[in-house]
Formats: structure tokens, C-alpha cells, sequence
């Protein structure tokens, strides 16, 4: 059943047991006043029926005494046998026999007698033509209560269905939200007339789907961004590959070739002199061999950072710290990891957010040195029971803040905020202090999702 028939059929509910109610009280109030009525009428008949039964016969009484038209009474000379005293009924054709039976008054009979003991007159009070006027007015009171229920019905019908109309909207609306077409249609108007709550409910949809439209586009924004950054990161390991360790490898191959020839040549004359020369492509073959071997390591540890295998986060934290150092000695560097009151601290993270982290810290110190020329470097990783806090902070030039700080960066910044939000963590970049920058991010200790996995 539809919501306006629920409604419909609750409000002739209501309409119903108003009317059975009403009808009640009425036939209550009907039942005292046809009694009253009657017993009134009867007091009435014994004193005209005594004075004319002592003057006259008792048929020549009877007569006289109903050419008066006297209401609700009938007069029977003697005494009436109990069967006679509803046949005197005018209106007990039209009354039906069920309400009769509700009001349930009953013929009122009085005997009257003379000196000499023997009933002379008797007098009856009948209810039947008070009770057809009952009927006739309860009939007409039902007959207008029909009328004005069908018309309320109709008017209820009309109103509940204007006040319902956004409903269709809305279903329209969220229809197309579940097949994935986030932007409004033609015919939505979510934010039409209608009930207040269905206006606010059109219009708490249509705000979500705008928010779910922005999250798709920036969404697709992003996912755009980090296949551009996995391209532009395979170029530059690919140029790294072709430019150091090609040319690395050609030297080797050029200087073994060398040696391969000198070795080969017979004379001996020119031995201590090739010897010498020998000696050197050697030594020139093992430095690029170390030249290549720490090349491959700074690109295995761009596409994977192998310390986080061998060591400890906190360890491999502090080790990323000391290469900078060494790197920029100039520098002032500092890392402090802070772990209250979780027994295993940083290092019993899970191995999503333990990557996580290194990365986070690892993009801040690249971009402080890359866009900016620090004199002190700080890294802060705080683990809470319930989440990670990262904060890299430096005393470079500052970072415009706003809403677009997480852009300016690049694409590694977009590639931590994407990391970031797809943990359920935030990020905020900005100046730090008025001078400087901060990244600080919260990332919960179970990621987003994975909330119910044990």
C-alpha cells in the first residue's frame, strides 16, 4: 500500500470510529430521554384517563380519550392482554429492528381500577414513534457525515498527493545515484515545494550528490595526476637507466675490451707499461661497477625502500635522517618519535601504514630541499592508541596556505594526499608559523574499510 493510501486509510480510520463513537453517545442519550419521555406521557394518560374513566363507561372513555391525540399513548378499556401492547405502533415500519433493540425501551402499561377492584381503563405509553424520531435524525446526521467524510477524503486525497510530489523526485533522484549519474537531472528539483522535511530531505540529497559528483571529478583529477606521475617517475628511472648506468655499462664494456686486447698482444717489451695500463682499467671497471651498484640502489629504493624490510620504522626513520646529513651537512636535522602508551609503538603498525609514514617523511625532506633552502629540518612521528600523527617542518622561504596548498607541490604531495585519503587520514600543508612549512598528517591506526576485518 502506498503512502497517500496508508494516509487515506488512516484518516477514514479516524473518521470511522469518530462516527461509531458519535453514534454511541447519541443512542445513550436517546435511550434517557425516550424513557423519560414515556414515563412522562404515562403520568399524563393516568390522570386524564381516571378523570374520564369515572365519569363515563370504560369504551365510551376509550373513545373520548383518543379523539384527544394525546403523543406516545393508547388507551385499551379494561385489562390488555400483554401481546396487544405494540400493536398501537405508527412508526414501527420505518424503524429498523436493530435499533430498536439498541435503544431498548419497552411499552410502559398502567392499570387503572375502580372501587370495586376491577380494571377499568388501562393506559399505555408506547416508544415507537419517539424512536422513529431518533432514527430519522440519526439517519439524516449519518447521511451528512457520509458526505462531509467523502469530501474530506477527497480534499485529504488532493492535499497528500501535492505534499507528496517531491517523492517521486526524490526516488528519481536517488535512482540515478545509484546508477552512477551524480549531476541533477532535468526534472529533479529537489529543492521544489513540498512539506518542510521532505523540502529539507530533497535538499540534503541534492547536496550529496553534488558532494559525490566533486569527489568523482576530483577523484578522476587525481587518478589522472597519478598516472601522470607513475609515467613521469618510469621516464625518469628510465633516463637515469639510460644516461648513468648505460654509459657505466658502456665504460665497463670499453675497458674490458681493453684489457681483453692487452692481455692477447705477444710482445713483452711493453709489458710493464701495459701492466700499468691494465692496472688502471681495472680500477676505472670497479669504480663504475660501484658507480652502477649505487645507482641501482637509489632506484630500487625509489620504487621500494628496502630499509623498511631489514629494520625497525623507527630505525629506518633515523636512517633516511642520516643520509640526508649526510648529503647536506649544512643542515640542522632532528627526528623525534614519540609512542604513548601503545606497547609495540610505531613499529607494531601494520605494513600499509608503516609504508605510509616513511613515504610521507620521506616526500616532505625531498620537497623542503627541492623548493626551498633550509637551515633546520625537523621530523615528529607521534603514535596514539587510535592513530599516527607525522609532522615535518622546516625554516625554508613558508608555503602559501589555502585550500590548492596540496597542488603546489607536484605531483609527490598529490600522491601523499591521495595515500592519505584513501587511508581515511588527513593532510594540511601550510606555513608554519608565519615563516617556513609544515606537513602534518593524522592517519588512523585501522585504515578506512578495514574497520570490521579482525
Amino acid at each position: 500500500m502506498s503512502l497517500r493510501m496508508r494516509m487515506l486509510a488512516l484518516i477514514g480510520l479516524f473518521l470511522a470510529l469518530l462516527a461509531v463513537a458519535g453514534a454511541a453517545v447519541m443512542i445513550a442519550n436517546a435511550r434517557d430521554a425516550v424513557r423519560a419521555e414515556m414515563a412522562s406521557a404515562l403520568d399524563l394518560g393516568i390522570a386524564v384517563g381516571r378523570a374520564e374513566a369515572g365519569r363515563r363507561p370504560s369504551p365510551d372513555a376509550v373513545a373520548s380519550l383518543e379523539r384527544l391525540g394525546l403523543r406516545h399513548l393508547r388507551f385499551i378499556a379494561g385489562e390488555a392482554p400483554p401481546d396487544s401492547l405494540g400493536e398501537g405502533d405508527a412508526g414501527h415500519g420505518v424503524v429498523p429492528g436493530w435499533f430498536a433493540a439498541l435503544v431498548g425501551v419497552t411499552p410502559q402499561a398502567h392499570a387503572l381500577t375502580g372501587s370495586d377492584g376491577r380494571v377499568l381503563l388501562t393506559v399505555v405509553a408506547e416508544p415507537q414513534d419517539e424512536v422513529a424520531e431518533v432514527w430519522e435524525d440519526m439517519r439524516d446526521l449519518a447521511l451528512a457525515m457520509l458526505v462531509a467524510g467523502l469530501l474530506l477524503l477527497g480534499a485529504a486525497w488532493m492535499a497528500v498527493g501535492r505534499a507528496l510530489a517531491p517523492l517521486a523526485r526524490i526516488e528519481a533522484a536517488v535512482r540515478r545515484l545509484r546508477q552512477g549519474v551524480y549531476e541533477p537531472g532535468p526534472r529533479d528539483g529537489l529543492a521544489g515545494g513540498g512539506v518542510p522535511e521532505l523540502v529539507r530531505l530533497g535538499t540534503g540529497i541534492a547536496a550529496l550528490a553534488e558532494e559525490v559528483a566533486a569527489a568523482g571529478r576530483e577523484n578522476r583529477r587525481l587518478g589522472q595526476r597519478l598516472i601522470e606521475a607513475q609515467d613521469r617517475e618510469r621516464r625518469d628511472i628510465a633516463r637515469e637507466i639510460h644516461d648513468e648506468l648505460g654509459a657505466a655499462l658502456f665504460a665497463i664494456k670499453v675497458d674490458a675490451g681493453r684489457i681483453l686486447r692487452l692481455s692477447e698482444e705477444p710482445k713483452p717489451e711493453a709489458f710493464i707499461s701495459e701492466r700499468v695500463e691494465i692496472a688502471g682499467r681495472a680500477r676505472a671497471v670497479l669504480s663504475m661497477a660501484a658507480d652502477v651498484h649505487r645507482l641501482s640502489r637509489r632506484i630500487l629504493v625509489r620504487l621500494r625502500p628496502a630499509l623498511l624490510d631489514q629494520l625497525p620504522l623507527g630505525e629506518a626513520l633515523s636512517g633516511l635522517i642520516d643520509e640526508w646529513a649526510r648529503r647536506e651537512p649544512e643542515v640542522r636535522w632532528s627526528l623525534d618519535v614519540a609512542e604513548d602508551g601503545t606497547p609495540d609503538g610505531i613499529d607494531g603498525l601494520d605494513e600499509v601504514l608503516r609504508l605510509t609514514v616513511f613515504r610521507l617523511a620521506q616526500e616532505s625532506l625531498v620537497n623542503a630541499l627541492r623548493h626551498a633552502r633550509p637551515t633546520n629540518v625537523s621530523v615528529t612521528v607521534r603514535r596514539l592508541p587510535d592513530r599516527v600523527e607525522v609532522l615535518v617542518t622546516d625554516d625554508g622561504p613558508g608555503f602559501r596556505e589555502g585550500p590548492g596548498a596540496a597542488e603546489q607541490g607536484g605531483l609527490g604531495i598529490a600522491g601523499m594526499a591521495e595515500r592519505v585519503r584513501a587511508l581515511g587520514g588527513t593532510l594540511r600543508i601550510g606555513p608554519d608559523g608565519g615563516q617556513g612549512t609544515r606537513v602534518a598528517a593524522c592517519l588512523p591506526c585501522v585504515p578506512a574499510g578495514l574497520e570490521g576485518v579482525a
